[in-house]
């Protein structure tokens, strides 16, 4: 149970926690979404006036959102045109922009990140053996760093090259100057926000299995000096793996709110992105280069949204494997023993611990596969079907 005082932490994390987001602890307050000092009014221990301002702020920034995505999806043209390929690609990455903006300012408004480093704490109690390399997130967050580089450059250039040809898309129409001249602003507070939400959802999810692969590490160690079939032994190992599974569950309840909806609008926008290479002919080489780019990076996305959850599920489920192959529970003379490797055994195996895709599908490594194998083949058939329609002598608009 987390404690009144416990509570009251505010976003940014207390020094006996680990520092899980370093330098993004800064970035979410350049987005404009921190909603903390809401957090802290709540409890009593900040300035309301100074809540409902960062909570309008962040209204703001949602609303711009908004404006970037339906501008986007608004531009669309005729249906397996260029335009209407293009506009769907940015747009619907437009869109999940806005759910990134909806996360940070619901992660930050309820202490999300101080709740879970609370519950992280206490099992990091519970190991054996210390471990501080397991609890060092640096290297992890330089990586988030560089691989944002390729998204803001992709950004920047796609709304500079059309800011130049007085459009915010290629195949669009002229804008007004306001227009075009707002959108590389746009682009850069988009990068600024889908870089810092998928770092944080990342840096949560990869934590977790860390936590649980060290959990499965020290279980193996133990199976292999035959030390559980001590009973205080496999008791103790029992009360922490139900604890990781119950971390798990917690982090899922506000995790899923990126995670339900997010990717699916990555898989509708990849496949407009590789429709797009079909119209090669008629679109400038810089630019086209950029699309493949984002396209690029758009994989990227589907990949850092889902295989950090797919990871968390593979380590609960190596836990079973680590106690079927352990020869000590045969011989086991306490009955009390047997029963508690029954019950992590079942655990392991029955505990529904994923979040689901729009309810429909739970994120583990065989989806995962599935997932990246078939939604990206959506494209190439939409290539195929324009080819065959051109083929029989139907003109496809460009």
């Amino acid at each position: 149970m987390i404690s009144p005082k416990e509570k009251q932490l505010p976003f940014a994390e207390k020094s006996e926690n680990v520092d899980l987001l370093g330098y993004h602890k800064c970035t979410i307050k350049l987005t404009g979404l921190d909603c903390s000092p809401c957090a802290a009014a709540n409890h009593g221990h900040g300035s309301k006036i100074c809540g409902y301002l960062a909570r309008t702020i962040s209204i703001i920034v949602i609303i711009i959102m908004f404006y970037r995505a339906f501008t986007f999806l608004g531009a669309e043209g005729k249906i397996m045109s260029f335009n209407w390929s293009e506009a769907n690609v940015f747009g619907f990455m437009s869109l999940h922009t806005v759910i990134c903006s909806f996360c940070l300012m619901g992660w930050t408004s309820n202490s999300r990140i101080p709740e879970y480093l609370t519950k992280l704490a206490h099992l990091r109690k519970q190991r054996i053996e210390t471990n501080d390399e397991l609890d060092d997130y640096q290297g992890l967050r330089k990586k988030a760093f560089f691989f944002s580089i390729p998204w803001l450059v992709t950004l920047g250039f796609t709304a500079i090259f059309n800011a130049l040809h007085e459009k915010i898309l290629y195949s669009g129409n002229v804008v007004p100057p306001y227009q075009y001249s707002l959108f590389p602003a746009l682009a850069f507070l988009a990068w600024l926000i889908t870089s810092t939400c998928l770092a944080m959802y990342v840096t949560v999810q990869f934590s977790m299995a860390r936590e649980i692969e060290y959990f499965n590490q020290e279980l193996t160690k133990a199976s292999e000096e035959k030390k559980l079939k001590e009973h205080a032994t496999i008791i103790a190992f029992s009360t922490r793996q139900s604890d990781l599974i119950k971390l798990v569950k917690h982090s899922n309840e506000f995790l899923k709110s990126y995670a339900m909806v997010a990717p699916l609008f990555c898989f509708f926008s990849i496949i407009s992105a590789i429709y797009n290479l079909s119209f090669s002919s008629i679109v400038p080489v810089p630019y086209f280069i950029g699309l493949i780019f984002f396209m690029a990076s758009i994989i990227g996305w589907l990949v850092l949204s889902m295989m950090p959850a797919a990871k968390v599920q593979d380590q609960i489920t190596a836990t079973s494997k680590i106690l079927m192959e352990s020869d000590e529970f045969e011989g086991a003379e306490d009955p009390k023993v047997y029963q508690a490797y029954r019950v992590m055994v079942d655990r392991s195996l029955s505990s529904d611990a994923r979040i689901y895709v729009v309810n429909a599908f739970g994120i583990n490594s065989r989806n995962f596969n599935i997932a990246m194998f078939a939604v990206p083949n959506l494209g190439p058939l939409l290539m195929m079907l324009k080819k065959l329609l051109e083929l029989n002598g139907f003109q496809v608009p460009s």
